[in-house]
């Protein structure tokens, strides 16, 4: 019987587990002297009303785990990032794109302010995605422009989603479901301001 489950199940996580589709609309690309060589020093995020049920349903969920949340052991760097989840959005996601920028050395040269619209914002709902599948999903205009002047350098449309399906799907996705979408988010961020000639991922 054993030996007959396990396909079954390799079947089920091949079908069900959640998959990061990506998708970057370049409008205005940051001039190609500024690719690997410019840095985030501010961050401004703006909720569109169609987008606000589901935003202010997650900053509550934040707060409730804020408010129950055990001070964090490690390093003042992993105390941070275990703490996103505790976070309003606006203070969670600059540290998530500060991180990722971190990691590919995109941390010196022109001062840049990024702008996020947020015009998407979705959980996948529960029952559909045991049916038919569903998804989460984190869209929004990014506007890169100087920190000091406010000229508009990049613009970009960021598509990031998650989807589930079944039973299995769900228990994969996981939880953190905000803090996730918004680390593929900043992928796509430091993509864009990546070094010169590295085209972003489409």
């Amino acid at each position: 019987m054993r030996k007959l489950m396990l396909p079954v199940l390799v079947a089920l996580a091949a079908v069900s587990s959640p998959l990061e589709a990506r998708a970057v609309k370049i409008v205005t690309p940051l001039p190609a002297e500024m690719m690997g060589a410019a840095q985030i020093s501010k961050v401004d995020v703006t909720i569109s009303e169609s987008a606000r049920k589901t935003f202010d349903a997650l900053e509550e969920k934040a707060a409730h785990k804020k408010s129950a949340a055990k001070p964090a052991a490690g390093t003042p760097d992993e105390q941070r990032a275990e703490s996103y989840s505790t976070m309003p959005f606006a203070e969670m996601f600059p540290n998530v794109v500060h991180d990722e920028l971190v990691k590919r050395n995109l941390t010196s040269g022109r001062a840049l302010k990024l702008s996020l619209q947020v015009d998407t914002l979705k959980t996948a709902d529960a029952g559909m995605a045991l049916l038919i599948g569903s998804v989460d999903e984190l869209a929004g205009v990014v506007t890169l422009s100087d920190a000091a002047s406010g000229a508009v350098l990049g613009e970009y449309y960021i598509d990031v989603f998650n989807s589930s399906g079944g039973p299995l799907g769900l228990m994969l996705r996981g939880s953190g479901v905000r803090e996730k979408l918004a680390a593929e988010f900043a992928k796509h961020v430091a993509e864009v301001m990546g070094k010169k000639g590295k085209a972003p991922k489409a």
